[in-house]
C-alpha cells in the first residue's frame, strides 16, 4: 500500500456492495489507496489504527447506522471527509446527514460520479489546510463566529439525530433569530408560494442546509452591524449576497440541477462574501484604503485583496464555512468563485454550484453607463474556464435572468 497516495475507506453492510465498489473504482487504485469495511464497527476499527482522507457509507446498516459512524468520524478524526452513499432518500434522512456528512449521493450512484465527488473533497481539504491560508485566519484579532444563541441550533443541525421540530424551537426561543430568519425567507430571494409566518414551516420548506445559511446571514451580519463596520456597506453586501444566491439559483434550475444542488447553490451565492466580513473586522483601515485605490484606478478586487492581506475574501470564507461545517460543494464555490480555473477538479456537469455563483455574482452588477452590455457581464468573468466547460454560449441567458434583480437595485 502506497501511503502517499491519499486513502478512502468504503463502509457498507452487504459483502456484494463492497464488491461492486471494489471492481467499479479499480481504474483508480494508482490514484488512492482504498480500504474496504464491512459495516460500522469494522470500519471504526480502521479509522481508530489508520489515518483516513475520506469516508463512505451506506446509510442503513445494522447497529450502527451511517449518521452514526459519521458522527464518530467527525470525534475520531475531524479533517476526513464524509460522504454518504445510501438508497435511503427519504428527506428526513437526508436532513440527519447535513452536519455528520459533507456531501450525499442516493444509489446507484454512477461510479464517475462517486469519483467526482471524492476529488472534489480532496482538492477542498488541501486548500483549507494552506499554511498560508490558516496563518492569517490565525493572525485575526476577531473572527466571525456563530454568535452564542446560535450554538444549540448548529449542534442540532449537526446532529445524526437532529429533526425539524427540535431546529424549529431552538430558533423560537430567541425573539431576534426568528425575526431575522423569516425576514429573510419572505424577503423574495426564494420560491415561496405564499408568505411563511410560521418557524417549522419554514425549516421543513427551505431544509438544513438552507436554514443554517440563513441563520449564518441573520446572525454573522447581525453581529457585524454591533461592531462598528460601516453600516451602508454591510447593508450593500447583505443585499447582494441574497442577489447572488437567488440568481446562482436560476441558473442552476435552469440547467436542471437537483433539489440538493439548487440548494448548495443558493447557500454559496449567499455566502459568497462572508470572507469580506474577516478582512473588515480585522484590518478596517486597508479594507478602506484598498477600496478607495480601486475606486481611483480600478483593478480587480481579488488581485488586489491578495497583494494586500495575502489572500482573498473568497478563500478565507471558504476556510469559515469549513469550520462551520458547511458541505463541500458550498466551500468549494464559495472558495474558487471568482477564480474556478484555480479549483483543482471540475464535475463533468456543464453547471455546477461554483459555475452559477461564479456566473451570478458578475452578472448581478448594474451596467454603468456607456458600456456594452456583453462587455461589462464578462468583465471578470474566467471566460477560458467557461469556454473549457461549453458554457460561454450561455452568458447571454444568464444575464437575462439577472434583469429584474438588477432592476430592483436601481
Amino acid at each position: 500500500m502506497d501511503m502517499a497516495l491519499p486513502t478512502i475507506l468504503f463502509v457498507d453492510d452487504e459483502k456484494g456492495v463492497l464488491d461492486g465498489l471494489r471492481r467499479s473504482l479499480y481504474g483508480q487504485r494508482n490514484e488512492w489507496n482504498m480500504r474496504f469495511a464491512l459495516g460500522g464497527d469494522e470500519a471504526l476499527s480502521i479509522l481508530e489504527a489508520q489515518p483516513i482522507d475520506v469516508v463512505i457509507t451506506d446509510m442503513r446498516m445494522p447497529g450502527m447506522d451511517g449518521a452514526a459512524l459519521l458522527d464518530r468520524v467527525r470525534t475520531l478524526q475531524p479533517e476526513t471527509a464524509r460522504i454518504v452513499l445510501s438508497g435511503f432518500s427519504e428527506r428526513e434522512a437526508i436532513f440527519r446527514t447535513v452536519g455528520p456528512a459533507h456531501q450525499y449521493y442516493v444509489k446507484p450512484c454512477p461510479p464517475q460520479v462517486l469519483v467526482e465527488a471524492i476529488r472534489r473533497a480532496l482538492g477542498v481539504r488541501r486548500t483549507l489546510r494552506s499554511p498560508e491560508l490558516l496563518a492569517l485566519v490565525a493572525g485575526a484579532t476577531s473572527i466571525p463566529a456563530v454568535p452564542n444563541a446560535l450554538t444549540a441550533l448548529f449542534a442540532e443541525l449537526q446532529s445524526p439525530n437532529g429533526s425539524a421540530s427540535e431546529v424549529a424551537r431552538i430558533i423560537s426561543s430567541d425573539v431576534g433569530l426568528t425575526v431575522n430568519l423569516l425576514k429573510l425567507t419572505n424577503s423574495g430571494f426564494f420560491y415561496i408560494p405564499s408568505a411563511i409566518t410560521d418557524v417549522l414551516q419554514a425549516v421543513k420548506m427551505l431544509g438544513f442546509e438552507m436554514i443554517r445559511a440563513l441563520t449564518v446571514m441573520a446572525g454573522i451580519f447581525e453581529a457585524f452591524r454591533c461592531g462598528g463596520i460601516d453600516c451602508d456597506v454591510l447593508l450593500q453586501l447583505e443585499r447582494r449576497s441574497l442577489q447572488i444566491g437567488a440568481l446562482a439559483r436560476r441558473i442552476a434550475e435552469a440547467h436542471g440541477l437537483g433539489q440538493a444542488a439548487l440548494e448548495q447553490t443558493q447557500c454559496a451565492g449567499m455566502l459568497a462574501h462572508v470572507g469580506s466580513l474577516l478582512l473588515f473586522s480585522n484590518w478596517p483601515d486597508a479594507m478602506a484604503e484598498l477600496r478607495r485605490e480601486l475606486d481611483r484606478s480600478g483593478g480587480g478586487i481579488i488581485a488586489a485583496e491578495r497583494q494586500a492581506f495575502g489572500a482573498t475574501h473568497a478563500e478565507l470564507g471558504g476556510v469559515l464555512l469549513g469550520l462551520w461545517g458547511f458541505t463541500d460543494p458550498v466551500v468549494e464555490a464559495v472558495l474558487y468563485h471568482h477564480e474556478p480555473s484555480r479549483c483543482e477538479y471540475h464535475s463533468s456537469a456543464e453547471v455546477s454550484p461554483l459555475v452559477a455563483v461564479h456566473a451570478a455574482q458578475h452578472l448581478i452588477k448594474p451596467v454603468p453607463d456607456g458600456v456594452e452590455p456583453m462587455t461589462a457581464w464578462t468583465d471578470g468573468l474566467d471566460l477560458a474556464f467557461l469556454q473549457r466547460i461549453g458554457a460561454t454560449e450561455k452568458i447571454g441567458d444568464w444575464a437575462k435572468m439577472a434583469e429584474p434583480l438588477r432592476q430592483e437595485e436601481s
